[in-house]
C-alpha cells in the first residue's frame, strides 16, 4: 500500500511515532529514543545524529496532531528545544501549519525548527521505502475517533455541577453560531479539567446572635454571608449533602489556594473585620471541602481537522479558533476522489476560496473536475466530474470505429449520442463522470423509414418521385426526414424504432401549384402568384373575368375568394341595359366598389345601376325622369285633356328628397298645377283654375300654397 494523505490521520499515534522512529534510522540518526512520558516531557523523540560539519547533533521531536500548528505551538516548541539543551528541533504536524506559524519559523527560528507537514512525511516515507504499517484499513467513510475519558472519584463534593454533555453542547453552539460548521462535525477527543478546592464554614457570632455559612475561595476571596446569594446558597446545600463527586475528564488539575487550617484563619479575621467582633465571639460550628469547577480545555475533532476549545467555568465564557485545513491536504484529498471515481490521476489542478468554501478544479486526461470542501471540517459539500468534449469524442470513436457519429447531447451529468451503424442508428448514453455507457435504443437507418412513408405522402398529395434529401434525430427517439422532388418538398416526422408517420408538413413547388390552378381553371391566365403564409395567393384572368384565389402548400385546398367582372366588359352590359330605359341615355361613369355601380344620363330618364360584379345580373336600380321631359310629359297631357294649344311653364320645381316635382302651366285661360312623380311620370295630383274672375283669383292662392 502506498503512503496517501489520509493514512496519517488514520494510523493510531504510538504507531505513527514507532514509524516516525523507523524513519530516523535510515535517515543516520545514530541514537533515537521515544520519551517515557509525552506528558511530562512535551515531546515524543529524543535524537542524536553526527553532522560531518557539525558534529554530533540533538534533535528533539514533537508529532503535532491536533489541527494546523499555530504560532503559539511553535513558540511552545522552541522553549522545549532550549529547556534539553537540543540543537534544533523537528515538529511534525500532519495537517500542516498556519500561515503565522510557517512566518514566524522563517524569521525567528530559522535553522532551529524544522517544520514537517503531511506532504513532506509522505515523501521522506516514500524516499526512504518506510512502509505503511501493517494492519491499517483505509476506508472512505469517516472514523469516529473514540473519546479519551475516564472517571476520576474527587474526595469531596463539587460546588456547581459540571457535565461533560452540556459543555460540549455549548461549545458546538458557539462554534457553529461562528464558522459554517454543524454541530453534529464537533467530536470530543479529550478534555483537560482545572478545579480548585474551597471550603463551607458555618458561623456564628455571639454578641448579637448572628449567623451564616462563608465561602472561602483563597486568602484573597471569599464571600462571608452565602445566605445574600441565593443561587450559591442552593449550590452549598447540595454540596452539603453530598461527601464525594466523580467528574469525568481525560486529565485533571486540582489547584489547592488555601489548606483547611489558612481558611479558618482568613475567615475568622475578615468576619472580625466585617461584623466589628473579637475572633473570640465568633465561632465556627462546620467545615465543608468542596470543589470549583474553574476551566475546562477541550481537544476536539472537526470533521477532517482538530481544534482546541477554553472555556472559563466560572464566567461561561468560550475562547476558540480553528484554522482551515492545509491548500495540500485539500489537494491531496481532491486527486483522492477523482483517483477513485475515474481511475485516472489529476494532471493539472488549482484551488479557489470563496468564504468557508474551497474548490479544488483540474483535470485528468479525460475528465474536467471540480471538489468543493468546507475549508474547515474537510467534508465534500460537491462533486462534478465531467468527460471533456475531446475524451467523449474519442471514447465514441473507439466504441464504434466504422460507424458515423451523427449528434452529441451533452448534459451535465449524461451525454447522448446518435451513431450510424450500418443496419441503424444506436443512441448510446455515456455517463460524463465515469466514462461508463449503454445502448439506450436502435433507430430505423433514415433510408429505411423513407421506404416506409414515401408512398403514405405521395399517394397524399399530389407529389411524385420523391428523394431523400437530408434527415436529423430529434430527442434521440425520433427521425425528421427531408424529402423533395420536382413537384415540392416534405418534411416527415417518423417514430424512430417502428417508422410510424407521426406528422409532416408538404409543401408544393410553385411550377406545381401553377399547375393545379390551370387543371381547375383552364379558361384563365395566371397573372400573379404570391405566397402569403401557409397559402399561395393567385391572380387569374380571362376575357370576361378576373378571379383571385388561395391555395394551401399542401396543394389539397384551392379556394376561390374573388370573382370581378373586367370592367369593359360591364360597361358593355351596362350600356344594353341604360338603352332599354332610354335609348338616348350614356353612361357618365362606372365604379367597382362591392359590386359595379354605373351612372347614366339620358334625354328623358337619369340614374344609377348596381351590377352583380361576379355575373352582370342588375341588382338594384334607381332612375329618374329629367325635369324636361316630366315638363313635355305634362303639356302633352294639357293638350289632350284639355285641348289647349298655346302653353307655357311658369315653374317648375323638383323635391329630389321627396320623389316628385311641382309643375305651374299657364294655357289660354286657365292655369294647370300638378304633382308629379319623378320615377314613374305618373301625376300624383292635379288642379286648375279659370285666370280671370274674384273666384279664380282666390283660388290661385290656395293653389299656390299647394303647389310651391
Amino acid at each position: 500500500m502506498e503512503w496517501r494523505g489520509e493514512l496519517l490521520s488514520l494510523i493510531p499515534e504510538d504507531t505513527l511515532i514507532d514509524t516516525i522512529i523507523e524513519l530516523l534510522k535510515r535517515m543516520g540518526f545514530r541514537e533515537h529514543e521515544r520519551v517515557s512520558n509525552r506528558k511530562e516531557w512535551g515531546i515524543d523523540i529524543m535524537a542524536i545524529r553526527d553532522d560531518p560539519i557539525m558534529g554530533s547533533e540533538k534533535v528533539v521531536i514533537l508529532l503535532h496532531r491536533r489541527g494546523l500548528a499555530s504560532s503559539r505551538d511553535v513558540n511552545i516548541f522552541a522553549e522545549l528545544i532550549d529547556k534539553y539543551k537540543a540543537d534544533k528541533g523537528i515538529l511534525i504536524s500532519p495537517l500542516g501549519f498556519t500561515k503565522d506559524a510557517r512566518v514566524l519559523i522563517s524569521k525567528e527560528y530559522r535553522g532551529k525548527i524544522v517544520p514537517w507537514d503531511g506532504k513532506k512525511l509522505i515523501n521522506l516515507f516514500t524516499n526512504y521505502n518506510v512502509e505503511v504499517p501493517k494492519g491499517i484499513e483505509v476506508s472512505q467513510q469517516k472514523k469516529e475517533e473514540k473519546t479519551t475519558l475516564q472517571e476520576f472519584e474527587l474526595d469531596a463534593p463539587l460546588l456547581h455541577d459540571l457535565s461533560v454533555n452540556d459543555l460540549l453542547g455549548k461549545v458546538r453552539s458557539f462554534i457553529s453560531s461562528r464558522y459554517p460548521i454543524r454541530p453534529e462535525e464537533v467530536s470530543l477527543v479529550s478534555l483537560s479539567l482545572k478545579l480548585s478546592t474551597a471550603y463551607i464554614f458555618s458561623w456564628s457570632e455571639r454578641v448579637n446572635k448572628r449567623r451564616d455559612r462563608a465561602l472561602v475561595l483563597s486568602k484573597e476571596n471569599m464571600i462571608l454571608r452565602t445566605s445574600e446569594d441565593k443561587k450559591l446558597e442552593a449550590s452549598i446545600k447540595k454540596a452539603l449533602i453530598n461527601d464525594r463527586s466523580i467528574i469525568q475528564a481525560s486529565e485533571r488539575e486540582i489547584d489547592v489556594k488555601v489548606t483547611p487550617s489558612e481558611a479558618v484563619v482568613v475567615l475568622k479575621e475578615a468576619l472580625s473585620k466585617e461584623l466589628g467582633v473579637p475572633e473570640g465571639e465568633i465561632e465556627i460550628t462546620e467545615r465543608k471541602k468542596v470543589y470549583v469547577p474553574k476551566s475546562a480545555e477541550m481537544e476536539l475533532k472537526i470533521g477532517e481537522n482538530r481544534a482546541n476549545a477554553f472555556i472559563d467555568l466560572e464566567t461561561g465564557s468560550i475562547n476558540f479558533k480553528i484554522e482551515p485545513l492545509t491548500r495540500e491536504y485539500l489537494e491531496d484529498k481532491a486527486r483522492r476522489i477523482v483517483r477513485e471515481r475515474v481511475k485516472e490521476e489529476a494532471v493539472e489542478i488549482k484551488l479557489e476560496e470563496k468564504g468557508g468554501r474551497v474548490g479544488v478544479k483540474g483535470h485528468t486526461k479525460r475528465f474536467l473536475f471540480e471538489v468543493n470542501f468546507n475549508k474547515y471540517t474537510g467534508e465534500v459539500l460537491g462533486i462534478d466530474i465531467t468527460m471533456s468534449d475531446e475524451a467523449l469524442r474519442d471514447l465514441l470513436r473507439d466504441l464504434y470505429p466504422n460507424d458515423e457519429v451523427i449528434s452529441i447531447d451533452k448534459g451535465k451529468r449524461i451525454a447522448t449520442a446518435d451513431v450510424l451503424s450500418r443496419d441503424s442508428i444506436i443512441v448510446v448514453e455515456i455517463d460524463l463522470s465515469s466514462g461508463s455507457h449503454r445502448e439506450v435504443r436502435k433507430l430505423l437507418r433514415p433510408e429505411d423509414a423513407f421506404k416506409r412513408v414515401k408512398t403514405i405522402i405521395e399517394k397524399s398529395f399530389p407529389l411524385g418521385n420523391l428523394s431523400l434529401s437530408s434527415y436529423r434525430v430529434i430527442e434521440h427517439k425520433y427521425l425528421e426526414l427531408f424529402m423533395e422532388s420536382e413537384d415540392g418538398k416534405v418534411v416527415a416526422k417518423v417514430e424512430g424504432t417502428s417508422g410510424d408517420l407521426l406528422d409532416y408538413k408538404v409543401e408544393l413547388s410553385r411550377e406545381k401549384v401553377m399547375e393545379l390552378i390551370k387543371e381547375k381553371y383552364p379558361e384563365f391566365s395566371i397573372s400573379s402568384l404570391e405566397e402569403e403564409g401557409s397559402e399561395y395567393l393567385a391572380r387569374l384572368e380571362s376575357e370576361t373575368h378576373v378571379i383571385t384565389t388561395k391555395l394551401s402548400k399542401d396543394g389539397k385546398i384551392i379556394r376561390e375568394i374573388d370573382r370581378t367582372l373586367k370592367e369593359e366588359y360591364a360597361r358593355k352590359i351596362a350600356e344594353e341595359i341604360v338603352k332599354e330605359i332610354d335609348p338616348d341615355a350614356s353612361i357618365e361613369s362606372i365604379t367597382l366598389k362591392d359590386n359595379w355601380i354605373i351612372r347614366f344620363i339620358g334625354k328623358s330618364k337619369v340614374g344609377v345601376i348596381e351590377l352583380d360584379k361576379a355575373d352582370g345580373k342588375v341588382l338594384n336600380r334607381d332612375v329618374l325622369y329629367t325635369e324636361i321631359a316630366l315638363e313635355e310629359m305634362y303639356h302633352e297631357h294639357i293638350r289632350k285633356s284639355f285641348g289647349e294649344k298655346r302653353l307655357k311653364t311658369e315653374r317648375l320645381a323638383h323635391y329630389k328628397e321627396n320623389g316628385y316635382v311641382h309643375i305651374k302651366v299657364a294655357g289660354e285661360e286657365r292655369y294647370y298645377y300638378a304633382r308629379i312623380d319623378t320615377r314613374t311620370g305618373k301625376i300624383l295630383r292635379e288642379d286648375f283654375v279659370p285666370k280671370k274672375g274674384i273666384i279664380g283669383k282666390l283660388r290661385q292662392i290656395q293653389l299656390e300654397s299647394i303647389y310651391k
